[in-house]
């Protein structure tokens, strides 16, 4: 990225501060254009990068490819460069899991079983039940159902 564009407004280091507002024991906010998911944005040479990221580069160099920012506060539309860090996508998903911020079981939108179900797949298929049955029975993929029984799905549901 490119620090030193200047226009009739100024740098852009200054455009991007213009629209933060500094909390000094909290959050730095950002009050621009913000993405649907709540991420600020800011247009530079062309193309719109998300604030997190630019205030990054602003303070600690380029972002290496594939890198992602992730924020410590979970707090989306701050800069604060001390709430950002660096992780790859394992490290967004053990940030989430770890925080309690993960949709999983019933909790997901996408969910077809409950923990009620699982529970019951789990003794049928002690009591002789076969994959294939229980898949068609929930209507759920055979793969899913060895899933919940090798504890690689629903882990968090108990026998």
């Amino acid at each position: 990225m490119q620090t030193k564009i200047t226009t009739n407004l100024g740098s852009f280091s200054d455009r991007f501060w213009r629209n933060v507002v500094r909390n000094p024991k909290g959050c730095w906010i950002w009050n621009g254009s913000r993405i649907p998911r709540g991420y600020g944005q800011i247009h530079c040479n062309g193309r719109s990068q998300l604030a997190h990221r630019v205030s990054w580069e602003l303070h600690y160099g380029p972002i290496p490819i594939g890198v992602l920012v992730l924020h410590h506060c979970d707090n989306r539309p701050c800069v604060r460069p001390g709430h950002l860090f660096l992780g790859n996508g394992a490290a967004n998903i053990a940030d989430m899991i770890q925080k309690g911020r993960s949709l999983r079981g019933e909790a997901n939108p996408n969910a077809k079983l409950t923990v009620a179900i699982v529970q019951s797949i789990r003794e049928r298929i002690i009591r002789r039940g076969t994959i294939a049955a229980l898949s068609r029975e929930f209507g759920v993929s055979p793969d899913a159902i060895s899933a919940i029984l090798h504890r690689k799905r629903w882990k968090h549901v108990l026998p």
